[in-house]
């Protein structure tokens, strides 16, 4: 079977998770809030002592993801951004990936490189091995970028005949009751711990034929919109305007002083909101805010940091 997912961080999760079935033990870290400097070393240890616990105890009690990391398909393509109006994985990719990275500037090239060539190396096997009727697997979280990517995926299969397929989709619970009594929040793959993957795999749903050609149709629609951003809306995916996400950005703007740190607003935004998008789009945003003469840059980054470490000051009109 294949595993089909849409993120470094989530194939990432999956090639850790396949085939262990105990605990693996390894560096664990504690982020910890002391503004008042009360707690001490000995609690710090406590913490993460119990974190370490939690952890083997995962494992222990872990139900096995059984494959082969060569199975997984990784189609990192953010496809909830850009033009889609080609078929493939071709130049409009490169400029859709281009542009989010561009944030980057010292790393961008080389990340965009890296990312077409992990999803051209999957996709080429993902074709290859659907044709001779391998079943496929796609894990599919509320963001916007792996629910482009089930559907653009029926898309780019539908010439080997879609009642070909088997396809089963496992979509990431909005949350769980742990047997801790803890209660957990997801809000996409990345977020999940190796070690829960196997279990949270196996309510999987066959997907049947007439859906998947809904799937495909539904993409071709979005073509035809020829929009630069898509989100889903009330459990739909749509077509949305490249401003979608300027009212958030604009409140937390509101709650910061004249000059302020430009990465601690698109953190605010991120944290805050829990949109399910990266912060590229959220810094590009930020880019037309200046080029509108709402904000103005006060500092420059260092060359290798993100553009948006950096302090900006509101311009009062």
């Amino acid at each position: 079977m294949l595993e089909v997912v849409f993120s470094d961080s989530v194939a990432g999760t999956m090639a850790v998770a396949i085939g262990h079935k105990g605990y693996l033990g390894g560096a664990t870290s504690v982020i910890i809030s002391d503004t008042d400097g009360t707690i001490t070393q000995e609690e710090v240890q406590k913490f993460q002592h119990q974190v370490e616990e939690r952890e083997r105890s995962g494992w222990e009690n872990s139900v096995p993801l059984e494959g082969n990391r060569k199975n997984i398909i990784n189609l990192p393509l953010a496809l909830s951004v850009g033009k889609i109006s080609e078929t493939g994985i071709g130049l409009e990719r490169e400029s859709a990936l281009s542009l989010l990275m561009s944030i980057h500037p010292s790393m961008a090239s080389d990340v965009v490189a890296e990312l077409l060539d992990t999803s051209r190396k999957s996709y080429a096997a993902l074709l290859e091995q659907v044709q001779h009727g391998e079943s496929i697997r796609v894990w599919v979280g509320r963001e916007p970028d792996d629910v482009c990517g089930l559907y653009w995926l029926m898309e780019q299969l539908r010439p080997i005949g879609l009642e070909k397929l088997d396809v089963t989709l496992v979509e990431l619970p909005s949350w769980e009751a742990r047997p801790d009594g803890c209660i957990v929040q997801y809000h996409g793959w990345g977020e999940v711990e190796p070690y829960h993957l196997g279990r949270m795999g196996l309510p999987g749903k066959k997907l049947p034929t007439n859906y998947l050609h809904s799937l495909a149709n539904r993409w071709k629609e979005l073509q035809y919109e020829s929009s630069l951003l898509r989100a889903v809306v009330n459990g739909k995916l749509v077509s949305v305007p490249e401003t979608l996400y300027d009212t958030f950005i604009l409140r937390e703007l509101s709650t910061l002083e004249d000059e302020f740190k430009e990465a601690i607003l698109v953190g605010q935004v991120l944290g805050k909101y829990q949109l399910g998008i990266g912060d590229g789009w959220i810094a590009l945003r930020i880019e037309q805010f200046i080029k509108d003469g709402l904000l103005v840059p006060i500092t420059t980054p260092s060359p290798n940091a993100p553009i948006y470490h950096r302090i900006l000051k509101k311009i009062t009109r």
